[in-house]
């Protein structure tokens, strides 16, 4: 196409623009530009939203399990969602704890993925907002409970050494699914994961997900196992 007919569709594209916002918005293009830089940067500040179900289920918790209860489960959310982006960030899942096998290698294969392309990402100065159980579980043989947290960093992405455009120290605002499930020994049937335990007074087995922390053969108790088993199964970025 020649010079002058693209000069020519560039100067009615900017003319149509220039009429849309004078007639529409009542605003000239430079105002409307400066509004929607606003409004990113309004944006780049304003924490996200969660799901947050805490007033229904955490009495429930606290009731199934006392010796951990509510609080304790957000703080492990928490500490390990922030844990595992350090981890990524320093390229190591060695210091993960309190997790299962599974996320330890969820991370270590995000780190080996930024390894082949000579990437790094940096989490600098995280700051949660908010955090909240989005749903909970405790059925036979099973306990489920699932966070949201809302949280910011300034974040980078480097490539051989050097930012990417774009990427650089940018602030972001992101919220991210912490599974939470409770376990003494794990096996997967189907899609879902069951987690059973037996007896530490008579070897029977046992539901240590159960309100009634007393084994059904011996009479025993084995409430002392449950702050032992919560354990971080995954976490996933959402928003």
């Amino acid at each position: 196409m020649p010079i002058g007919m693209i000069t020519i569709i560039v100067l009615i594209i900017v003319s149509k623009v220039r009429h849309f916002t004078k007639s529409t918005l009542n605003m000239t293009p430079t105002q409307t530009a400066n509004l929607i830089s606003d409004g990113l940067k309004q944006e780049m500040f304003t924490p996200k939203p969660i799901t947050s179900l805490s007033a229904v289920y955490a009495p429930k918790i606290e009731r199934d399990f006392p010796q951990v209860g509510y609080n304790g489960m957000d703080t492990l959310a928490r500490n390990t969602l922030v844990s595992a982006l350090n981890a990524i960030e320093d390229k190591s899942a060695s210091g993960l704890t309190s997790c299962s096998h599974a996320l330890i290698s969820k991370v270590q294969n995000i780190i080996d993925d930024l390894n082949s392309k000579n990437e790094d990402e940096i989490y600098n100065n995280i700051k949660i907002h908010k955090s909240g159980i989005s749903s909970y579980m405790n059925k036979q043989g099973e306990a489920v409970a699932t966070f949201e947290i809302s949280l910011q960093y300034e974040f980078t992405r480097k490539k051989d050494g050097n930012p990417m455009q774009g990427l650089n120290n940018s602030l972001v605002q992101a919220v991210y699914r912490v599974l939470l499930t409770y376990n003494q020994s794990e096996h997967e049937e189907t899609t879902s994961i069951v987690y059973s335990s037996n007896c530490p007074n008579c070897g029977a087995p046992i539901n240590v997900a159960a309100k009634e922390k007393v084994c059904p053969y011996c009479g025993g108790g084995f409430t002392e196992i449950a702050d032992r088993v919560w354990q971080v199964t995954d976490f996933n970025l959402i928003k």
